[in-house]
């Protein structure tokens, strides 16, 4: 029974590290190097771009839409939280201006589908 506990947890060992590798390798080929005109135009874009894209995709800032305070409050939880460089003074209030620009709030948010809202009864 050992035995084969043994061999059970080395072979998911080893699928799920073949799997890693798979993925990693399919995820990077498929990512081409990413530039700043992926940001929407506007004053300090290239400056935002590289601090944002510094620890993650554009992709993840692209698809976020936030009021300047929530864009404050999200970078202050990857400074607390993932260990981020404190943005101060004239370089965060340009990369909180250019957030909130070029990412404003998207629509009324999450809705539910199976609530009904309709005032006629």
């Amino acid at each position: 029974m050992t035995r084969w506990f043994a061999a059970v947890v080395l072979a998911a060992s080893l699928a799920v590290a073949a799997g890693g590798a798979v993925f990693a390798q399919s995820s990077s080929a498929e990512r081409e190097p990413e530039e700043p005109t992926v940001f929407p135009e506007g004053e300090n874009r290239d400056e935002v771009f590289y601090v944002c894209t510094a620890c993650h995709g554009s992709d993840l800032v692209r698809a976020q839409g936030h009021s300047r305070e929530r864009w404050a409050e999200v970078l202050g939880i990857m400074v607390e939280k993932h260990n981020m460089a404190p943005l101060e003074g004239e370089d965060l209030d340009k990369t909180l201006d250019y957030l909130a620009k070029a990412f404003p709030p998207k629509g009324r948010g999450y809705t539910n589908p199976f609530l009904n809202r309709s005032t006629a009864k």
